[in-house]
């Protein structure tokens, strides 16, 4: 009783974070666009 977690104790947790949601973020992004990508057919270009 009386012992709370400290906060901010740690500020490389605040930058792992922060790389983690935006590696994350990225790697989704991709694998989103590549998929789309992968199913549109393929434009034919007529000259």
């Amino acid at each position: 009783v009386g012992k709370q977690p400290i906060r901010e104790t740690n500020i490389y947790m605040y930058l792992y974070f922060v790389f983690f949601i935006i590696s994350g973020s990225f790697f989704t992004l991709n694998l989103f666009i590549g998929v789309i990508i992968d199913k549109l057919p393929p434009s034919q270009k007529k000259v």
